[in-house]
């Protein structure tokens, strides 16, 4: 067992754009160049020593980039020496990024890592396959992409949480109350003003049109919600559904970053850090029920901590759908047999409010967690979050703040 400790010293992060609005003219990794730039900045770390490598996870690439990781940090202040890695685990990729920089640090290969992610909606592409043989008046078709090999297993997303819901008798009514409280809490701690020290600036150059702008704010949330306006909603994915678009993640532009060291770096640097990392988790299930990851990622991660549910003080769950959370939350209690306090579950609001820009979720959702520690002297912390193609991941952290 390593005797090193792993901590975040700060994060950050963009606003958070809606497909097609403030940073549709921005690719994934120059979004994600701007929130890098913005926890540098905010750390004053390359004045007080160095940054060794970057984790950096999206769920669809870069529009531009080969290697987005790496594309990402040529555009910011890091220097050249300062080494890249890709990872992609869907909805989860930042939280695996995480993890993977804890682990990094753990086994002495690193001492200062930035780690979280990015998307870009806006700016997604397709592929195409180089192999047709040409005069074959055959046209080119973009190739279709799948989570899985196995035919049955590739439906969308939706239909995954349609799955959940029949598995675990989760009514429309409740996936509608989850949402508007979504939605309600997310104002709540908008209009408090949790989000604006986090938050780094995005300048949209003028054009011809229009002023140059700055983005400093989410743009998702939809404060005006209400039950009654969410039950008007037809479901989207499946005749007498419960899914509808009131009651589901968006499809978001943005980007996150943590910065993450040893304690005793962070120490002799002179950062007060916020919160420990002290167990990750992932665990595979059936894509079909692809939603239902995070609820043994979670229960794992904060086993593998040495806690009981009981003790966790916040929990963060990446809102795909709100039944897939409310599945999620009931399989938690399955498996331990305690009842999970809905006052600690995503307490700021969730990607139904804010939006999913898949590859920064997580961490979003872990600087959710670690301020709302901070701010009420709560001690452990859980996020975790569902991955496409069958996949859950979470880490457990501790407030050093309180």
């Amino acid at each position: 067992m390593s005797s090193r400790e792993v901590v975040f010293v700060e994060g950050v992060r963009t606003a958070f754009g809606r497909m097609g609005g403030s940073l549709k003219d921005l690719y994934a990794s120059r979004i994600a160049g701007i929130a890098v730039d913005g926890l540098l900045d905010k750390t004053k770390i390359l004045e007080k020593g160095h940054v060794d490598s970057v984790f950096l996870g999206s769920a669809t690439g870069c529009s531009v980039a080969i290697n987005p990781a790496r594309h990402a940090v040529l555009s910011t202040r890091l220097p050249y020496t300062t080494s890249a890695s890709y990872v992609e685990m869907q909805c989860g990729s930042a939280i695996d990024s995480i993890n993977h920089a804890a682990w990094k640090i753990l086994a002495g290969q690193a001492d200062v890592v930035i780690a979280g992610g990015m998307e870009s909606y806006s700016q997604m592409t397709f592929k195409f396959s180089s192999s047709t043989q040409p005069y074959k008046l055959i046209p080119p078709m973009p190739i279709l992409q799948k989570l899985s090999p196995i035919e049955e297993e590739c439906i969308g997303m939706g239909l995954t949480a349609e799955n959940l819901q029949e598995m675990y008798n989760i009514s429309r009514e409740e996936s509608d109350e989850f949402a508007f409280n979504s939605q309600m809490r997310a104002q709540d701690a908008i209009k408090a003003g949790y989000f604006k020290d986090e938050i780094v600036p995005v300048t949209i150059p003028a054009t011809r049109k229009t002023p140059e702008q700055i983005f400093d704010a989410d743009e998702h949330p939809r404060p005006q919600s209400t039950l009654e306006g969410m039950a008007k909603l037809p479901p989207v994915f499946k005749k007498n559904g419960t899914v509808t678009a009131g009651n589901s993640s968006g499809q978001n532009d943005g980007a996150a970053f943590v910065l993450m060291m040893t304690r005793q770096k962070a120490e002799e640097l002179g950062y007060f850090p916020m919160a420990k990392w002290l167990a990750g988790a992932d665990y595979g299930c059936d894509p079909k029920i692809m939603g239902i990851g995070p609820a043994y990622a979670m229960v794992q991660a904060v086993g593998r901590a040495g806690l009981q549910l009981s003790e966790i003080d916040v929990m963060e769950c990446n809102e795909a759908f709100a039944v897939q959370n409310l599945a999620v939350i009931k399989e938690i209690e399955n498996q331990t047999g305690e009842t999970v306090d809905m006052k600690k579950w995503n307490p700021y609001g969730g990607a139904i409010a804010f939006g999913h820009p898949n590859g920064a979720s997580g961490a979003r959702i872990c600087m959710f967690a670690m301020r709302h520690m901070i701010r009420n002297n709560g001690r452990y912390g859980v996020f975790g979050s569902c991955c496409g193609g069958g996949l859950g991941v979470a880490t457990v952290i501790e407030n050093l703040q309180n």
